[in-house]
């Protein structure tokens, strides 16, 4: 027989052996574990590299306007914050056409179309182009040329262009696009939006003579707006003067503001005045106001942004036009 301590130091040795085997059989655990830590640290920190990514590509391409710095009016033109707002006052005028298209789509085609009128620009007017690179723009003066870019998508402006739209359609069917008809027409579509028109032109001037209310009286015209007999504007052509119009009415913000330091090239490149042999979409004046506004409509019908156009830089001249014609009808 053994002795007691030879049994002992069987047992520790069965013990040790024991261990070492728990030992061997953990140690590929603890080495898959310390891998699995690795690759989770490893993981981890990507993740994080891409969101500050993120955050700081969107810091980079956010409009200076939207973070409150000035900039230049050439970064104002290719800002994200311009293009989204684009996008989103031409699905609002659009309606179903563009909205089959998809917003995607549109954003996308509105991109392109911005980054043609700077080539554009920068082709024609080389001289004004490097103007607008140098020219500084406030905070404050970058989102109030946004602002009046607003109005295009305004819900009001939206149903007034749409009423407009048709009146020009049924007055060139029906009468053969007699000028004396067409104001009538225009004045007809417009008197239940009386109301609107006093408060957009209070919205952009102080100067808001009469209150809409007293000269409607008891007269209650219905609105009714019908654009299936409408001219249709393929998407591509309604993209493509959307964008004009915006930056047109960007860079006619920015003379308002700027004065005589914001070259006047830019907008005249892109106002459309050709096109009915007028004096561009600018506001008429004085007692032939009417008339340009009319001719105005006629060249801008079927595009709703152009539409929009001519109504907001005439409002005044609209508003008075509407005005008299509620008045005849009321006797006031």
């Amino acid at each position: 027989m053994s002795s007691p301590a030879a049994r002992e130091r069987c047992h520790d040795e069965e013990e040790d052996e024991e261990v070492a085997f728990v030992a061997r059989r953990r140690a590929p655990m603890r080495r898959v574990a310390a891998v699995a830590a690795v690759l989770a640290t490893f993981v981890g920190l990507s993740v994080c590299l891409v969101l500050c990514s993120m955050v700081l590509r969107k810091l980079a391409v956010a409009s200076p306007s939207a973070r409150g710095v000035s900039s230049t009016a050439r970064a104002l033109l290719a800002s994200e914050e311009l293009r989204d707002l684009t996008t989103d006052n031409l699905m609002a005028l659009h309606g179903p056409s563009l909205a089959a298209t998809g917003r995607s789509s549109v954003r996308d085609r509105v991109s392109l179309g911005f980054d043609r009128i700077q080539r554009q620009l920068e082709q024609s007017h080389p001289d004004a182009a490097e103007q607008l690179d140098r020219l500084e723009v406030s905070g404050e003066q970058q989102e109030a040329a946004l602002r009046s870019l607003r109005k295009f998508g305004d819900a009001r402006m939206v149903l007034m262009s749409r009423s407009v739209a048709e009146a020009v359609e049924d007055n060139a069917r029906d009468e053969g696009g007699d000028s004396a008809a067409l104001q009538r027409r225009l004045s007809d579509a417009l008197a239940p939006r009386l109301a609107d028109l006093f408060h957009m032109h209070a919205e952009m001037s102080t100067d808001v003579p009469v209150d809409p209310t007293s000269a409607l009286g008891k007269w209650h015209p219905q609105l009714e707006v019908d654009m299936s007999a409408t001219r249709r504007l393929s998407v591509l052509d309604g993209i493509t003067g959307g964008v004009s119009a915006h930056a047109q009415a960007l860079f006619e913000s920015l003379e308002r503001q700027l004065g005589g330091k914001m070259p006047k090239a830019p907008a005249r490149m892109l106002s459309f005045e050709s096109s009915y042999g007028g004096s561009g979409m600018g506001a008429g004046s004085g007692d032939d106001g009417t008339a340009k506004f009319m001719d105005c409509i006629k060249a801008a019908v079927p595009d709703p942004t152009k539409v929009c156009k001519c109504i907001a830089d005439n409002l005044e001249k609209v508003v008075q036009m509407v005005m008299a014609y509620v008045k005849s009808k009321t006797g006031a």
